[in-house]
């Protein structure tokens, strides 16, 4: 636009110098042409200079065009000299980002809708290419149909049921597909993110029931397993309790055995007397424990 502009007051100078020197009078002939030809130099000068010229946007490059034709010749951002009659066609080399909704139908015919959220750059190499194959406005003519075309596909592969549990595999599905595609033609696919799973109110309520079945049923699983624990661990108690009550009375029946083995008649008669102590007058003793007793005889001498 600044370049039309200077043609348009160099065009307006050229005029106003041309009208000057053809009014003049006949002296002044000769310098009014000086004039108009300085002038006309002048001009041309800061056309050629200024047409030459061409500035590149930061986080932009400038693909030359000639008389419609993409050239192929890539100026990056700042001040860029240009063959004059080149034309630059400013294209963004910055991360964008896409973010469209997505219909599709899963492997069971349920339908699904998802948003997928792509963040994208071109190759700056391959902007050529990309003016002449696809044009300024490529995501719209190649990207966002390759888009559609994969989602599709993907998720006809996997239950409508898999695309919830299984949503990281499914992203990296759809990722690996359209990075690929888009590189194809010149994109670069920097961040692919799936924002959104919906399905239809009927499906979400069906999952949602089973959802809520299965956890009742571990919640049953896990009190069944309590219980056996705990009668495991009742059962072994009583073993324990039985077995030591076992060792128990084996072992009180060895110390009866011991004991019984130890008490011969001396010792029985030994405990016996001690527990008669020394002040016993009368004593009834059945004349079948050969008990022999010495007692003092009261008129002075021993008697049995």
């Amino acid at each position: 636009m600044g370049f039309l502009v200077l043609v348009i007051l160099a065009a307006l100078v050229a005029v106003v110098a041309f009208v000057t020197a053809f009014t003049a009078k006949a002296p002044d002939t000769k310098r009014a042409g000086g004039i108009v030809g300085g002038v006309a130099v002048a001009c041309a000068v800061v056309f050629l200079i200024w047409g030459s010229l061409m500035t590149v946007p930061y986080g932009h490059i400038g693909v030359m065009s000639r008389f419609g034709r993409v050239t192929g010749e890539v100026k990056q951002n700042g001040l860029s000299w240009k063959a004059l009659i080149d034309t630059p066609i400013i294209l963004s080399i910055q991360t964008q980002k896409d973010e469209v909704p997505n219909e599709a139908a899963s492997k069971d015919l349920q339908d699904v809708k998802t948003v997928i959220a792509v963040n994208y750059r071109i190759d700056s190499e391959r902007a050529p290419e990309i003016l002449r194959t696809i044009g300024t406005n490529y995501w719209a003519v190649f990207a966002a149909p390759a888009e559609q075309e994969i989602v599709k596909a993907i998720a006809a592969k996997y239950n409508a049921e898999d695309m919830i549990l299984r949503r990281e595999e499914v992203k990296q599905d759809i990722t690996d597909a359209l990075t690929k595609r888009l590189a194809e033609r010149g994109i670069i696919a920097e961040a692919i993110n799936i924002t959104n799973f919906e399905f239809s109110a009927e499906f979400t309520a069906a999952i949602e029931a089973k959802v809520v079945a299965a956890q009742n049923v571990a919640q049953a699983e896990n009190k069944l397993k309590q219980i056996e624990v705990e009668a495991r661990q009742a059962v072994a108690k009583a073993e324990g309790d039985a077995n030591a009550a076992v060792s128990r009375a084996e072992g009180q029946a060895k110390a009866n055995a011991i004991i019984q083995e130890s008490l011969t008649p001396e010792i029985l008669q030994y405990f016996l007397l001690d527990k008669l102590g020394q002040n016993v007058q009368i004593m009834v003793i059945p004349g079948s424990q050969g008990l022999t007793l010495q007692v003092p005889d009261i008129t002075g001498g021993q008697g049995q």
